[in-house]
């Protein structure tokens, strides 16, 4: 009995250790938890990934469709005209897209709807479809008259394959040939462009890390629905 006063604080003593040891496992459970819950608890609107373009440097922005990722650069030649990697949903595919911006007047632009043409990609002769030309009004251009965008679409190729083409290379040319096929001088000033492929590379994994995340987001309101 005369050990009591002293058994009784160290009991206590080793109450509260163990209490505390055990409350602090459980609070950090619940922030990693929250965490957890946070990186998916994200709407479209909080991605924060768009970037200001730059002159010859590849950026990241929104697509042209909902959830679409686009990585971009200028051209040298023409400003106006862009050379687009747009990144599939499986964040592993990219469709390869080129515009031309053309002031040269023609009626006969008007009534395209789409066609092929041959075309030059780097050392590569390639056969190109271009799905639409876009009308922009002398007010949309700034031009003294209406211009035309000729969209190419170079087709889909994996990401790692864009990169492996494109190494050790500075600069991507493009033009486009006037043949049989399409009489290019008869509708564009401008045949061809080239782009710098300065932060290529380094664009395409952040715009693939976006995509990834947009994924994810989108799975985990599947199953928590």
């Amino acid at each position: 009995m005369k050990n009591t006063p002293i058994l009784l604080p160290l009991l206590l003593i080793l109450t509260m250790t163990s209490f505390l040891i055990v409350f602090s496992q459980a609070i950090s459970k619940e922030v990693e938890h929250e965490a957890e819950e946070s990186r998916y608890d994200v709407t479209e609107d909080d991605y924060t990934f768009i970037e200001d373009r730059i002159d010859g440097h590849w950026t990241v922005e929104k697509g042209m469709n909902k959830g679409e990722v686009l990585i971009s650069v200028n051209a040298e030649k023409i400003h106006a005209d862009r050379l687009y990697f747009r990144l599939m949903h499986d964040c592993e595919t990219i469709n390869v897209l080129a515009s031309f911006l053309s002031k040269k007047e023609n009626p006969k632009t008007e009534n395209i709807k789409q066609l092929y043409l041959s075309t030059q990609y780097l050392k590569e002769y390639m056969l190109v479809h271009v799905p639409v030309v876009n009308k922009l009004t002398s007010e949309e251009s700034k031009y003294d008259h209406d211009a035309w965008i000729f969209w190419l679409d170079l087709g889909w190729y994996p990401a790692e394959k864009i990169k492996s083409w494109h190494k050790n290379i500075d600069e991507i040319t493009l033009s486009i040939q006037h043949d049989a096929l399409f009489k290019a001088d008869n509708y564009l000033d401008n045949k061809d462009n080239s782009w710098s492929t300065n932060g290529m590379n380094e664009a395409i994994d952040r715009a693939i890390g976006v995509c990834i995340l947009k994924e994810l987001n989108k799975n985990k309101e599947v199953v928590d629905n």
